[in-house]
């Protein structure tokens, strides 16, 4: 297996809000995911703009 092979998920990922399986989550490396939609409802406490900051960890991360 190369490297990128190795990095990608293959299928989805579970969401820690709605606990649905989403072909897409924002994930930080603590483990923590959470789908679009999720996202859209809780971005008051979780975005300030371009960053976004995981409620577990605390860990800022751009959104790209």
């Amino acid at each position: 297996m190369t490297a990128p092979e190795q990095r990608r998920r293959r299928g989805g990922r579970l969401c820690h809000c709605c606990k649905a399986e989403q072909p897409f989550c924002w994930s930080c490396t603590c483990g923590f995911a959470i789908c679009p939609a999720c996202f859209a409802d809780n971005k008051w406490g979780l975005s300030n703009g371009p960053t976004w900051i995981c409620p577990d960890c605390g860990r800022v991360h751009l959104l790209e």
